[in-house]
């Protein structure tokens, strides 16, 4: 399938998927644009982003929780302000850090999600 005029552009002979994508790209109606889905992966892909964000939604819900019941006043004030939740975010004896870490799973799940 080299050496056609359709095969060679610019003096470079084409085949493969460069070929074929000329090929479809040169039909004015578009008729040959014909893309397989992949329906079912992407629901499945869905499914499983969904548990996944499930899962972190507990994780973080329980972190919140934790928070809110401690008899601690920064770890309390930590869920109403960023600075508290920061000032204590590398402190390994304390759960900011972990919070954070969560919710920077959750929003990195969540551009996946959205996409």
């Amino acid at each position: 399938m080299t050496g056609t005029p359709l095969d060679t552009e610019l003096g470079k002979v084409r085949d493969g998927y460069p070929a074929l994508a000329a090929w479809i790209a040169q039909d004015p109606d578009g008729e040959t644009l014909v893309f397989r889905r992949f329906g079912m992966l992407g629901v499945r892909n869905i499914l499983h982003l969904q548990a996944q964000l499930i899962a972190l939604e507990k994780e973080i819900g329980d972190l919140d929780e934790e928070a809110r019941r401690s008899n601690d006043f920064e770890a309390r004030q930590a869920s109403r302000r960023w600075e508290t939740m920061a000032k204590h975010a590398n402190d390994p004896d304390r759960n900011e850090g972990k919070r954070i870490k969560k919710m920077e799973e959750l929003r990195e799940m969540l551009k996946k999600y959205c996409q």
